[in-house]
C-alpha cells in the first residue's frame, strides 16, 4: 500500500517548507570547515537582550505550568505599546501560524487567495493546504504590482496578501500605492499586511498600516518577534485586527499554541525596544556595505528595507551557492521561491560575517 495515495487528493503535490540549510547540518557535510558563518534565515545576527535571556531564565522553574492559553499578558502589552484596544491583538505561534488560522478560519474551497509572487513562501504552502484557489500576481521591478493584483480582483476572491516588504526581494510598497490599492476594494475582502521586518523599514513614506485600520475593518496587520528581537528560536508572531476576526482565530487555534517562554521573552523584549532599535543603524550600515561591493562585483541587487538583500548574479557565475557553501558560508537559494539563475537571498549579518562574505564572493568570483 502507498499511503500517499490515501492523503486527500489536494494535498498530494503539497511541497514541505524547505528551510536554509542550519549549521550543524552543514558542519556534519563538511567536518572539514574551521568556521560557518549562516547568512540564509534572516536571522539577527545579535542575540537576545541581557534583560531577556535573564526573563527566560527566571521562566525555567515555572515549566512544569502550561503558559496563558491565549497570550493575555503580552496581548495586554501590546495593546499599550501600539495604542490599541485590547481584543484587537493576538499572539500566536510565529506569524506563520496565523496566516494559516486565517485561510483555515476564513476560506471555503470555492474561494481564491491573491498573493504576490514571487514572496512568502508560506502563501502557497497554506494555499495548498486549504484546497483553494491560489491566483499568483509576478513581481514588477522586484516590487509588488498593486495594480495588477487588485485587477485579479474576483467574486471568488476572498484573502489578499500583501507582503510589505517583500521577502525574498527587501522592497516595499509606499502609503499612496497602498491607498490606491484599497480603495473601492469591497469589505468581504480580508487584507493581509505582512509586516514582519516592520521594525527595519527606514523609509518615510511606508504605510501606517494601524492607521488604516480604524476606517478599515477588513485590514489584517502581521508582525513578528523573530527579527529584530531576535527571538526565532521561540517562535512567536501576533496578529492586529478587528474584534471579531481576533475572535474567530480563537475558535480554530490549538490550546496554548504560543509556549511560555515565547511569552515571557515577547513581553521583556517590548519594555526594551529603544535598545533594540539601536541596531537597526547598524543593519543600515552593513546593508550599503554589502549592497555597493555586490554590484561591484556585476550582482543586480535591488535596494532593501529589510534585514537581506535579493542576489541576482552575473551570468558567469556557475553555482555560486553551493561554492560559497563549499567554504562555510550558508546563503539561501531562491528556487524554492521560484527564482533560479543562481538567485540567492543573503541576511545582513555582523561586521565581521560580511567581511568574510565579501572576500570570499570576491575569490570565486
Amino acid at each position: 500500500m502507498k499511503f500517499k495515495d490515501l492523503m486527500q487528493p489536494h494535498l498530494r503535490n503539497v511541497k514541505p517548507y524547505v528551510p536554509g540549510k542550519p549549521i550543524e547540518e552543514l558542519r556534519r557535510e563538511k567536518d572539514h570547515l574551521d568556521e560557518i558563518i549562516k547568512l540564509a534565515s534572516n536571522e539577527n545576527p545579535y542575540p537576545p537582550l541581557e534583560e531577556v535571556k535573564q526573563a527566560i531564565a527566571n521562566e525555567i522553574a515555572h515549566l512544569n505550568r502550561y503558559p496563558n492559553s491565549g497570550s493575555y499578558y503580552l496581548c495586554s502589552d501590546l495593546a499599550e505599546y501600539h495604542h490599541l484596544d485590547h481584543n484587537k491583538l493576538f499572539v500566536g505561534n510565529g506569524s506563520n501560524e496565523i496566516i494559516d488560522l486565517l485561510v483555515r478560519a476564513f476560506i471555503s474551497p470555492n474561494e481564491e487567495i491573491i498573493y504576490p509572487f514571487p514572496s512568502f513562501i508560506i502563501y502557497p504552502i497554506v494555499t495548498q493546504l486549504a484546497g483553494v484557489k491560489a491566483v499568483e500576481v509576478p513581481l514588477q521591478d522586484y516590487r509588488l504590482d498593486l495594480p495588477a493584483m487588485k485587477r485579479s480582483i474576483t467574486d471568488n476572491t476572498k484573502m489578499i496578501f500583501v507582503c510589505n516588504p517583500n521577502n525574498p526581494t527587501g522592497t516595499y510598497v509606499n502609503q499612496a500605492e497602498v491607498e490606491a490599492f484599497l480603495d473601492g476594494i469591497r469589505q468581504e475582502i480580508l487584507i493581509v499586511f505582512d509586516e514582519a521586518y516592520y521594525e527595519y523599514v527606514v523609509a518615510e513614506d511606508f504605510p501606517n498600516t494601524i492607521d488604516l485600520t480604524k476606517n478599515r475593518d477588513n485590514i489584517i496587520i502581521l508582525r513578528t518577534f523573530s527579527k529584530i528581537h531576535s527571538l526565532s528560536g521561540l517562535r512567536i508572531g501576533y496578529m492586529i485586527a478587528h474584534e471579531e476576526i481576533v475572535t474567530c482565530l480563537h475558535k480554530v487555534r490549538q490550546p496554548f499554541n504560543v509556549n511560555r517562554m515565547a511569552q515571557i521573552a515577547a513581553r521583556e523584549a517590548l519594555k526594551h525596544s529603544d535598545k533594540i532599535r539601536a541596531r537597526i543603524g547598524e543593519n543600515r550600515e552593513q546593508m550599503a556595505f554589502v549592497r555597493e561591493e555586490m554590484q561591484k562585483l556585476g550582482f543586480t541587487v535591488p535596494p532593501s528595507q529589510t534585514n537581506f538583500l535579493l542576489a541576482v548574479p552575473p551570468p558567469d557565475s556557475g553555482d555560486i551557492i553551493e561554492r560559497l557553501m563549499d567554504h562555510g558560508i550558508i546563503v539561501r537559494g531562491m528556487r524554492p521561491f521560484g527564482l533560479g539563475g543562481g538567485t540567492f537571498r543573503v541576511t545582513i549579518g555582523t561586521r565581521d560575517e560580511n567581511v568574510k562574505f565579501i572576500n570570499k564572493l570576491k575569490e570565486l568570483r
